[in-house]
């Protein structure tokens, strides 16, 4: 069984996420190998988590990484896609020779103005744009601009998807994974909803 569309799942850091996902025939599963996060995925985990699982890419998730910080873990672990958050890195992290995922932020009306420009600024740059907004009062503003976006990245939507599952113009999806309960038992809650929703018939 196939999934409709394309997914990503952040911030896997258990097995019982992983076998779903990959289950589930999810095509990204990311994790958090930032050092300077105290939610850090050690090496044993990723390894031993990795193992168990096929069919899936994987990508190194920073947030707070420097440029050298980010070339020492991709040397560590063996990702597919390198994501980061900062424009100022993405040149300098293109030159690492691993395709990257982008986490665009849209909170306000200025980060909005700049979704246009910075789309265009990442086109060559990266392969997907996650575009998330805690914001729900722009998310038919976004929603709109992406509407009219018609250049080479692969954009993934992460905001709005537990209130209305509406994929929009969007060619993705980008959910969130979430801690286990303790080893063995997880509820997969908006995850399970979501994929069952999108699941070929």
């Amino acid at each position: 069984m196939a999934l409709k569309t394309f997914v990503k799942i952040s911030n896997i850091s258990n097995l019982s996420d992983a076998r779903y996902c990959a289950g589930m025939m999810v095509d990204v599963l990311g994790f958090n190998i930032d050092p300077t996060s105290d939610s850090q995925v050690s090496e044993e985990d990723f390894k031993e988590i990795t193992e168990w699982v096929a069919g899936v890419k994987f990508a190194g998730e920073f947030h707070g990484a420097d440029l050298n910080q980010i070339k020492e873990s991709v040397k560590k672990y063996p990702v597919d896609y390198v994501e980061i958050h900062s424009l100022d890195l993405v040149e300098q992290v293109h030159l690492l020779g691993k395709p990257i995922i982008f986490r665009l932020s849209i909170e306000d009306e200025n980060e909005l103005s700049k979704l246009k420009s910075n789309l265009s600024y990442l086109d060559e740059l990266v392969k997907m744009v996650v575009v998330q907004s805690s914001n729900s009062t722009l998310t038919d503003q976004i929603d709109s601009q992406i509407g009219y976006y018609n250049g080479n990245l692969k954009l993934l939507k992460g905001y709005g998807i537990a209130e209305d599952k509406n994929m929009g113009n969007y060619p993705g999806l980008a959910l969130e994974a979430t801690e286990e309960d303790r080893p063995g038992y997880k509820d997969y809650g908006q995850i399970m909803d979501v994929l069952e929703l999108i699941e070929e018939d």
